[in-house]
């Protein structure tokens, strides 16, 4: 394994990667978005700011540049003319034994070499596109220098003649003015280039007077006339280049030194020394002294006019050096204000998309996961709701955000009409749903009392078999049409107005049911449930039992028990069935937790509806889980506030109509459902009162109470069961009874003890 598989992006293709990389939110998205143009403009800015940093900073370079060098260049230039000046007297004059004066010439050469060299090196190094070309131009005339000292050795000893030097010192000069040249070219300047055209100008009239001085004493040979009419020819096309490019004031001080006395007197010793070949009239205008009284003005008329041109030049530089950085600095705040505009556009642009579309993105949410769903819940239960005021519209914007608004606006609209228009669906159906109910429970109310009076008329047993079955079955149908009822949102059976033991409505729950033999009712707590739940768990607890009965095997038997606990009393039915596997298990969970009416549409079992229905309706929790018998155990917690204890409520007057069918078949076969235990005796102050037989009872609630059946009235004497009728065991009495209880504490503390 190498150190590259344990970073954490190993192993990833590029496209995974790009993936990671790419921004999710669309408040990312956007912000990345629009920060590619301001990060694109802030490059460009930070460019051109750094090249016109840089075009200031060279333009201040160039200024000091030359301000430094055309000092130097013209002295070294002035040096080499003056020595090679020197040099022609010398070797014209024979007897001239002035060696040292060479040699201090000399000496002041390489003085103004040296200054040039200083001068050139710190500035070199920061002008972009000077230090290689100057650097060689510079070497070529370090060299030439360097050969004139070993040049002097031999002009002294006379072993070098005349034209040798002049051409030793000429390359030098001109070496010189090829790195005057290469400055003036990168200052682009035409000031500075014409500076160096009369500088050139000069330099032909200093060959010029070398050539003369060289031939003091004598005639010109044709070489050195040669040489002669190369710098005068120089010297004039370069005056006239001059001539053409100087600018004013300049060019009108260049045209007075052409017009000047000296200028003409100067340009007849040229033309005379020009136009005579043999040499006479020249060796005559030397010795009388007119070429010397003419050159001495000229020159310095000429140094004057140059030096003012370079003075103007290096001002020109330094406005253009101050012009750039002023340049410089204002596009660099205009760039910067250019960037600053576009990153604050960019952020309120980019904020304001945010914003539209985060506000879009709540406002949506909001509507789906609240607003339309309470609107729903309220269509759900009957009420009537303005579609345009109690649900808020989508808030809107401009442009295509807005359309989007528009359109979640439609939907919004659109769902609520369709749910409306739902729930007057539903609410009909409901009503309908009531209306049939209500008149099968009429009907099987008007059964029920006629199969009571057959019942009465009839002493067969088999016919008295048959027609509690008949009663049976008309209690489970009434059940059935509660249940109708109970999906339909309303009420169904009567509402007792006082509280009824817990184990009496198990036992009316369990006789409603088809399997009621196979149903095991322990004994609970003396526990009473609050009237108003009373059919409501009834009704619950029937559903639960004969969904138990119906999935578990005939032999086995359902088991109802319950107990107290912390929150309230827990009722707890187990079968012995198949059970249900996990997943169903949790799917009815859901159901028996949040069943809607829509259920009732693509639901197969209803009975889950209805416990639901209940459920909700009284508080009660319902939950399935799998028993240690591999079936399904149903548990139902009844919160505290519809319990209440026996001292709590006055004696129940009323009774549940237990299906006849279940006395029957406990009077006819002698076998009793474990459901229904004995009954404990009651004392006689307690006791309800007696009912003559065949006379029914009605309940306590005048209102809606069903009649209340007694026992085995409808039988005939001989069919009655004799057990049912015996006396009940006498009362103890209060000496009886405290000394059964002392003898059960004694027997508890023997026990304890032991």
């Amino acid at each position: 394994m190498s150190l590259r598989d344990g970073l954490p992006g190993a192993g990833l293709r590029p496209s995974a990667i790009a993936g990671r990389l790419r921004p999710k939110p669309v408040r990312a998205k956007i912000v990345a978005l629009l920060m590619v143009p301001v990060v694109s403009l802030m490059v460009l800015w930070a460019l051109v700011t750094v090249q016109t940093v840089q075009q200031a900073w060279t333009s201040q370079q160039l200024e000091k540049l030359d301000t430094g060098l055309s000092g130097p260049v013209s002295a070294l230039v002035s040096s080499l003319q003056d020595e090679r000046a020197t040099v022609s007297r010398f070797l014209s004059r024979p007897g001239d034994a002035d060696q040292a004066g060479l040699g201090a010439r000399h000496e002041q050469t390489e003085k103004a070499l040296s200054a040039l060299r200083d001068g050139l090196a710190p500035v070199a190094a920061d002008i972009p596109g000077l230090a290689p070309e100057v650097d060689s131009r510079l070497s070529a005339v370090i060299d030439d220098v360097a050969g004139l000292r070993t040049a002097q050795a031999a002009i002294a000893d006379r072993r070098q003649d005349w034209p040798a030097a002049f051409e030793a010192y000429s390359a030098a000069i001109r070496d010189t003015f090829a790195v005057e040249s290469a400055l003036r070219q990168i200052q682009n300047e035409a000031s500075a280039r014409t500076a160096l055209s009369l500088s050139q100008v000069g330099e032909m009239l200093a060959r010029q007077d070398a050539v003369l001085t060289s031939q003091a004493g004598g005639r010109l040979n044709a070489g050195a006339y040669r040489v002669f009419i190369d710098a005068l020819g120089g010297q004039r096309t370069l005056s006239a280049a001059a001539l053409a490019d100087l600018p004013e004031p300049h060019l009108t001080a260049y045209r007075q030194l052409l017009g000047s006395e000296e200028y003409r007197s100067l340009s007849a010793v040229q033309d005379t020394v020009a136009g005579d070949i043999s040499g006479r009239d020249t060796a005559s205008a030397i010795a009388s002294g007119q070429w010397a009284s003419a050159l001495d003005p000229v020159l310095t008329r000429l140094a004057t006019v140059r030096s003012g041109l370079e003075t103007a030049a290096g001002a020109d530089a330094a406005a253009a050096a101050e012009s750039a950085l002023t340049r410089g600095a204002v596009i660099v705040l205009l760039g910067l204000l250019a960037v600053l505009l576009a990153l604050v556009i960019s952020v309120r642009i980019g904020r304001g998309l945010v914003v539209e579309l985060v506000g879009l993105r709540d406002s949506a949410l909001e509507l789906a996961n609240r607003t339309l769903p309470g609107a729903m819940r309220r269509l759900r239960a009957g009420e009537k709701i303005d579609v345009d005021s109690d649900v808020p519209l989508v808030t809107s914007a401009d442009g295509e955000i807005g359309q989007v608004g528009d359109a979640l606006n439609a939907v919004r609209r659109s769902a609520l009409n369709a749910a409306a228009e739902r729930a007057e669906l539903l609410t009909g159906v409901s009503g309908v749903f009531v209306t049939l109910a209500r008149r099968s429970q009429t009907l099987l109310h008007r059964q029920l009392s006629l199969l009571d009076e057959m019942e009465r008329r009839t002493d067969a047993a088999d016919d008295l078999e048959d027609l509690f079955r008949l009663d049976h079955l008309a209690a489970r149908m009434r059940r059935h049409a509660e249940g109708l009822i109970i999906m339909s949102g309303a009420t169904a059976g009567q509402v007792w107005s006082q509280a009824v033991p817990l184990m009496t409505v198990a036992r009316a729950a369990v006789a409603e049911v088809e399997q009621f033999h196979r149903v095991e009712v322990r004994r609970m707590a003396d526990v009473s449930v609050q009237g108003a739940a009373v059919a409501d768990l009834r009704h619950l607890l029937a559903e639960l039992v004969e969904n138990a009965t119906s999935f578990s095997p005939p032999t086995t038997t359902v088991l109802v028990h319950g107990e107290q606990v912390g929150t309230g009393f827990v009722i707890e039915i187990e079968d012995r069935g198949l059970g249900l596997s996990p997943e169903s298990l949790a799917q009815a969970n859901i159901r028996l937790a949040e069943a809607h009416q829509l259920e009732l549409f693509d639901s197969d079992q209803l009975g889950f509806f209805v416990i639901s229905r209940l459920a909700q309706r009284q508080g009660i929790t319902v939950t399935l889980r799998r028993s240690a018998y591999g079936g399904t155990s149903a548990v139902v917690l009844l919160a505290n506030s519809l319990l209440s204890r026996h001292d709590e409520f006055s004696p129940h007057t009323g009774t549940f109509s237990t299906p006849r069918a279940a006395l029957a078949t406990r009077a006819q076969v002698s076998r009793r459902p474990a459901m229904i235990p004995a009954r404990d005796p009651v004392p006689p102050d307690r006791r309800l009162p007696a009912v003559p037989a065949g006379e029914p009872v009605f309940a306590d609630d005048a209102t809606g109470g069903l009649p209340r059946r007694t026992r085995q009235a409808s039988l005939a004497p001989g069919l009655r069961n004799p057990g049912d009728e015996e006396t009940a065991p006498p009362v103890a009495s209060p000496e009886q009874a405290r000394a059964t209880m002392s003898a059960l504490q004694q027997g508890f503390l023997r026990g304890r003890n032991s």
